[in-house]
């Protein structure tokens, strides 16, 4: 008799430990879900020689994600922010979905509030290639200003900006092109965009030259934005940690955040979707409130 009951006491121990494991894995999946549609803010105030504050929202990476009917979530959240002009630091698209609805919606939506500029990311230049037409004149008829290796001067609230746009690796145009005669027109791209005495603001999908590469020290950018790392795709807990980046690999030291240097700094976006359904775990949804203050000194 007592080999049965024994039997018994190591079943029970079993299925409580198989309840308890299963419970934990339900709270994980709650847990995951909530992060993944829950969209927030990230606040960031740079010291800046701006005449007045100046608000940007920083958008990346939306991978063609929906929040609500036609994105309402998502402009509602910007509305609130009461931006002065909104930047798209690209992959706001999916490079194999040749419907545009997503993205030129939200565009229409959002240039109601503020201007939009729009920089691509790889996976507008690979659109491109995919479909062997041009995504500007669709972009810029929904509402963007496309700066794409070129830019555009202005003011804004008696700051004079200069705004440019650039997909790669900024001044080092062969990673992302063989091809010699679009090298040089990226080469002159960048020295004309630098020689100004208009604050620059460059639109920069891959952040590695900036952040991995210490370009924020090397070039007179003022300040850059950033996308393409995903925050790393998972956030380790408490580390506050990345788990990986394309390009970088696995614990990548730099996914998301602001990062100074002497001649620039670069805000670097977690970004609002997730490429080919790579869930994000412990990395909501953000977009990226930049308030640019007067210097006081």
């Amino acid at each position: 008799m007592q080999q049965p009951r024994k039997r018994r006491a190591v079943w029970r121990v079993f299925w409580r430990v198989l309840l308890s494991v299963l419970a934990v894995l339900a709270i994980l999946l709650l847990f995951f879900i909530l992060t993944s549609l829950s969209l927030t803010v990230e606040n960031v105030s740079i010291a800046a020689p701006v005449s007045s504050p100046l608000r940007i929202v920083h958008l990346s990476d939306l991978h063609n994600a929906e929040y609500g009917k036609h994105n309402e979530k998502l402009v509602k959240l910007v509305a609130e922010q009461h931006p002065d002009l909104i930047f798209m630091s690209g992959d706001m698209l999916n490079s194999d979905d040749e419907d545009t609805e997503i993205v030129t919606s939200l565009i229409s939506d959002l240039s109601s509030l503020a201007p939009v500029y729009y920089g691509y990311g790889n996976h507008e230049k690979s659109w491109e290639r995919r479909f062997g037409k041009s995504l500007r004149p669709v972009l810029e008829s929904a509402g963007a200003i496309v700066v794409d290796s070129d830019y555009v001067d202005l003011e804004v609230k008696g700051t004079e900006l200069r705004i440019g746009g650039y997909m790669g690796y900024y001044h080092a145009p062969h990673l992302t092109t063989k091809d010699k005669a679009q090298q040089k027109v990226e080469l002159a791209f960048f020295e004309n965009f630098q020689n100004t005495d208009r604050l620059k603001l460059l639109i920069n999908h891959i952040p590695t030259g900036w952040v991995d590469w210490n370009y924020v020290d090397d070039y007179p950018v003022d300040i850059v934005f950033s996308g393409h790392y995903h925050g790393g795709i998972v956030r380790i807990p408490i580390l506050d940690q990345g788990l990986y980046a394309p390009y970088v690999g696995w614990f990548p030291p730099f996914s998301k955040g602001v990062y100074v240097g002497t001649q620039a700094t670069c805000v670097l976006s977690a970004g609002l979707g997730t490429e080919r359904f790579i869930p994000r775990v412990n990395n909501p949804p953000e977009l990226v409130v930049v308030d640019l203050l007067p210097n006081t000194n």
